[in-house]
């Protein structure tokens, strides 16, 4: 009496599958828009950290990345003492970061020591189409963007 025939199933099932044939690509673009922005908000949010401890610790901090490149994962470590305050590990999203030095060390003052000029660091996805600009001023100060840096 309540039931349903397998025709009207499988209407049912064909029309779910043309919905997501439809909907997949787009949701695609969409994850990959959100690892590129995840990934420059842990950035950003490490060098705030390494800059708040150098502040607290008065003494130099960097931030290194680990692996052949910044998607390889990076640390933050105590420079005298040798001590590793946080550690990220690779991404498992397809992102690519450019143009970013192999180290970036805060001074006791929470100034950018090394590279001694401002840094810009892009993040984009596999295909280019999705891109983030993390800047970091010599004060120390980081922000995250939306677009390539310039």
């Amino acid at each position: 009496m309540y039931g349903f025939t397998l025709i009207e199933l499988m209407v049912v099932v064909v029309i779910l599958i043309t919905m997501l044939g439809v909907v997949t690509p787009s949701f695609r673009a969409f994850i990959e828009t959100q690892q590129v922005k995840s990934l420059s908000y842990d950035l950003t949010a490490d060098l705030l950290l390494a800059r708040s401890e150098a502040l607290k610790r008065n003494a130099n901090v960097s931030v290194a990345r680990t692996g052949g490149g910044w998607e390889g994962g990076w640390a933050t470590t105590a420079v005298v003492a040798n001590e590793i305050i946080a550690r990220r590990n690779s991404s498992a999203q397809a992102v690519t970061v450019t143009s970013a030095p192999a180290t970036i060390v805060f001074d006791a003052n929470g100034r950018v020591l090394a590279p001694a000029a401002a840094v810009r660091i892009t993040i984009s996805n596999s295909n280019g189409s999705a891109h983030r600009c993390i800047e970091l001023d010599l004060s120390g100060r980081a922000r995250s963007r939306y677009g390539a840096c310039a």
